[in-house]
Order: C-alpha cells, then structure tokens, then sequence
C-alpha cells in the first residue's frame, strides 16, 4: 500500500516533525505492508540547521512591513518559481503509484499569507492528475482572511479527489464547516501519540520540581497569531517569569520546539539573568521530534506559548499552563478540558504564575480525561488505516489477479 504525505515534517519547529513522525509510525504498526513517503510542502528533505537565525528574523518583519495585498503577489509569484523547480517533479513522480494523499499535521487550512495556499493547490492539482484520493488528518483550520487564499485552499477543499476530512479539534470542524466541506470529523492531533510511540522512564522525584518555560521569538507571534507587543516587552516577560518562578522554589529549565528565532531568543532569555546558579539550565537544543518529545516528558510542569510543547506535555501527563497568542490553543486547552490553564501573557499573569502552576499541580490532569482523549486519537488512525486499505484494494485485487493468472500460464506451459 503507497500512501504520500504531505505536511512540513522536516521544519525546524520539531513540533512539526512530532506529527509527522507519530502519524507515521501509527500507520505502520497497524498496516504492516505500508509504504509512506513523506514530502514536505516546503521541498526540504531533512532538517538542516545551517541557516541562520537573523535572516528569518528579517524576512518576517519585512512580509508584515508590507501591504497585504504586495505581500500577497510577492509571496505566490516567488513560490510558485520555486515549487515549479524544487517540488512539482519530485511530488508527481510520488503520486504516480499512490494509493492515497494524507494531508494532515499543523495549521495548514490557513490563508493568512498564501503560503500554503499556494502549496496546498498545487497538491491538489497533481493528485487530480494522477487521480489520487486525498484525505486531510488531524490538520488546524484558522479562519478565512484573505479572498486570494480561501479561493487557492478551495482547489483542495472541494476537489473531487478529497475522501476524508479529518481536523484536529471541534473548532477547526467548525470553520471547515463554513467551507462547505461535507461530512468533517474530528481526529486528534497523532502528536498526542508521542508518549505511546516514544515511552520514557518515570520521572525521578526532586528536591525542588523543575518547570520547563518554552522560548518563542515574539516576531513569530506576531506573525501566525494575535501578540501585537513588542519584542523587548515579550523578551522582558519571559525573565520575570523566570524570576517569580526561582523565587517560588522552582527549578527552570528554558527551552525551545527547536525554531532557529526561538533558540536566539532563548539564549537572549537565560543570557540576562543572574545569580540562578544551578537553578535555571538552558536545555540543550534538541535535534529530532523524539529528543523534543522526551525533554517535555522529563519536565514536572510545562508552560509555553508553542501549541505541540503542549501537546507533548499532556501526552505525557505533564501538568501545563498555555501562554495564548493564537486561537488554535484555546482550541486544544478546551478539547482536553484545560481551558482554565490557558492564560495571556502579561505582567499580572506573570506575577501570578507561581500560585496558577500550584494549582495545576495540585489539580494534576484527569486521568479519565487523559485516556478518553488518547483513545479517540488511536480510534481515528484506526479509521485512517481502514481508508488506506479501502483505497488500495483494488490495486492488491489487480496483482493478485495478476499473479494467479501468470501461476496458470506456468502451469500450462509446463
């Protein structure tokens, strides 16, 4: 069975790759003959930490220096250059044999740039030439902000190739909804899975209990969310945080999902602060989606604004405070029934926190909760893994017609 993926598996947020990687190797525990070539949509093909922080610090201020509508032209006219060159002939040649397109992983229904946009309508393009059935998987769906986007994500919302759409929360289904996409189920995010497909020892107990405060360079928040501070003022809460953490008997460790920003960022964070002894540590960048996954793990509380720090955390049962820039955490907060514990990030937060996180502590998450959300996420990779079977049925009948029909002419012959 030939299935083809497509997500942004090899971005530096290894959150990403967490996705990915869990929704991979789910598949191929319950489907044993499984092929699954992953493409990313950005053409990378593995995760090259070469590029600089700076650069992409700069060309994200610069997009949203500009008008919306330049922004727009410049984005799909370069995009469509480089999909043409980079992607477009490796992303055929993929679907040539294909048995089904797996969409699915992060917030890709979103137009507010026409960054998957543009590359989600060419996927869709390929698969209606090669006639390949599409399922979208656990995806996000942000609401529609530009004309140009929501008509380019149309090409793949109402492809006659699209089988299955499947979204990540009750909000995303929601606004997949006022697409006009029929029969929208929900599948939880397959990062959820992490602690099931990379287990990891109980953690020891500590003197003091160690909190692990998830960096994020404030142009990305500005950028993909709602945060309109600015970046002294983001980078000024993050040591305050830390501060009122150390002066509560906490232990820190700073962290980052792995982006080149973030880790800039989070050198700036641990950089500046003072006298903390052995108390606050810098985590040591983490290389793949398992290393990301197993940090969280090892932590006794999480607080972050990155949505799969998160996700990790509850996967692994660690207690978490979300630090809201972006309505697909609120989204998740509600779904695992953890509203109470997402929160702005602000200096009154901030000088709260410690009780807050007490109170997470002492509540500890659901256990019931816990396993009704893992189950639901297992059942609809159960379902994907049926689809996949379903769609590549009669192909398997085809060769098994096939071979039986050579094992007659051997016979004959002999």
């Amino acid at each position: 069975m030939r299935v083809v993926t497509f997500n942004v598996k090899f971005s530096p947020n290894l959150g990403d790759g967490v996705i990915a990687e869990c929704l991979e190797a789910e598949l191929a525990r319950r489907l044993t003959c499984i092929n699954i070539n992953a493409l990313d949509l950005a053409g990378r093909t593995d995760r090259d930490r070469r590029a600089k922080a700076s650069g992409r610090v700069l060309a994200l201020k610069a997009l949203q220096a500009m008008p919306s509508i330049l922004r727009d032209i410049l984005v799909e006219v370069v995009l469509r250059l480089r999909l043409k060159r980079k992607c477009r002939p490796i992303w055929r040649s993929a679907l040539r044999d294909a048995d089904l397109a797996i969409v699915g992983g992060g917030q890709l229904i979103q137009d507010g740039d026409l960054n998957f946009p543009v590359k989600l309508s060419i996927v869709a393009s390929e698969c209606r030439r090669n006639n390949v059935p599409i399922a979208l998987f656990g995806v996000g769906v942000a609401e529609s902000q530009s004309s140009r986007g929501a008509a380019l994500m149309s090409s793949l919302l109402q492809a006659e190739q699209l089988v299955f759409a499947g979204v990540r929360d009750t909000e995303s289904a929601r606004r997949l909804r006022r697409r006009g996409v029929k029969g929208v189920v929900v599948t939880p995010d397959p990062g959820l899975l992490a602690s099931q497909v990379w287990p990891v020892s109980d953690r020891p107990h500590r003197e003091r209990p160690v909190v692990g405060v998830g960096i994020t360079h404030p142009v990305v928040l500005r950028h993909h969310g709602q945060e309109q501070s600015d970046s002294p003022k983001i980078v000024e809460l993050y040591r305050s945080l830390v501060r009122e953490l150390l002066a509560s008997g906490y232990d820190v460790t700073c962290f980052s999902n792995g982006a080149r920003e973030d880790q800039t960022c989070l050198d700036n964070v641990v950089g500046s602060i003072d006298a903390a002894g052995d108390r606050l540590t810098r985590a040591p960048d983490c290389k793949t989606p398992q290393e990301l996954a197993q940090l969280v793990g090892s932590f006794d509380a999480v607080i972050a604004h990155r949505l799969h720090a998160c996700i990790l955390a509850y996967s692994y049962g660690v207690v978490h405070i979300g630090l809201n820039w972006d309505p697909k955490l609120a989204a998740f907060f509600a779904n695992v029934g953890c509203s109470q514990y997402l929160v702005d990030f602000n200096s009154e937060t901030v000088r709260t926190m410690p009780e807050l996180l007490d109170s997470a502590r002492a509540e500890s998450i659901c256990n019931v909760q816990h396993e009704r959300v893992l189950e639901l996420t297992n059942a609809s990779i159960d379902r994907l893994a049926l689809l996949v079977k379903r769609k590549a049925r009669p192909r398997l009948l085809e060769r098994d017609e096939s071979d039986l029909h050579t094992m007659r002419l051997s016979k004959v012959s002999s």
